[in-house]
């Protein structure tokens, strides 16, 4: 039987296999266990704290999933009670932060098939943003609200789970969040389905994303070309610095092995 390696494990079991970080490799569509590894090292590392910009929590993709979407009724909150273990896993053990008390901005990490897109719930300003590479005509990630669960597009799904959480942990922002719309960050930058392969780098934009962006406090800058050529070769640098980034973090229980080994030989 094929041995299973571990590359990546935070201190409460949060973890990559080698196999899952190979998606990587150029040309290949990244695992999602490798984003929330990235979601981990960016709530962990000390270094991903900006000064003077606002406290982030960066939830697993895992937070919302396909069934608490197309559940039409939910009499009991088991669409919020589900929202409350991918917190848990986001968090880390530090279980103490789940009121979200701690945090100005709370960062939604969405799969859609092979679509990464980030659903970004700003506290402090009172704003929501929909952070997707693909432009507003190409994404299948639209803004359509309803009085209707089940008629919302999925960002307006999120934000009623989202608001539904806050109200249960009787969080001062709940009201303020319930009355604010979405808004669709307009990148320089974004892509189209009209290319070959149009989700192999969803990935990565989402890291990327997940990295940069810090609401309206400053103008949203990734150094992404707007020319696909360059673009491609960003992307292609970002999955090699990525890969390092996550090995290699204080967040990784590993990270001093594979450093030595990556010194010493």
């Amino acid at each position: 039987m094929r041995r299973r390696y571990v590359m990546f494990e935070d201190m409460f079991g949060a973890r990559v296999e080698t196999i899952a970080l190979q998606s990587l490799e150029i040309g290949s569509n990244v695992a999602g266990s490798v984003v929330d590894a990235w979601a981990h090292v960016l709530n962990g590392d000390p270094k991903f704290s900006i000064p003077g910009m606002p406290r982030r929590l960066f939830c697993v993709h895992t937070a919302v999933v396909d069934w608490m979407l197309s559940l039409e009724t939910d009499p009991d909150g088991s669409r919020v009670s589900a929202f409350e273990c991918g917190l848990k896993s986001s968090l880390a053990g530090r279980h103490h932060l789940l009121d979200l008390r701690a945090f100005d901005m709370v960062f939604v990490t969405m799969l859609e098939g092979d679509h990464y897109y980030l659903v970004v719930f700003d506290l402090e300003t009172e704003c929501i943003h929909l952070v997707d590479h693909l432009g507003d005509r190409g994404s299948g990630a639209l803004l359509r609200d309803d009085e209707s669960y089940i008629m919302k597009s999925t960002p307006f799904k999120v934000k009623e789970i989202f608001v539904g959480y806050l109200k249960l942990v009787n969080h001062p922002k709940a009201t303020a969040m319930q009355a604010s719309l979405i808004m669709r960050e307009d990148l320089p930058w974004s892509t189209t389905r009209r290319i070959a392969a149009p989700f192999v780098e969803s990935g990565i934009f989402a890291m990327r994303h997940m990295e940069q962006f810090v609401g309206s406090r400053r103008n949203f800058f990734c150094g992404f070309s707007v020319h696909g050529a360059r673009k491609k070769v960003q992307c292609n640098y970002l999955r090699k610095r990525y890969a390092a980034e996550i090995m290699l973090s204080p967040v990784n229980k590993y990270g001093e092995v594979i450093r030595h080994r990556l010194q010493f030989g």
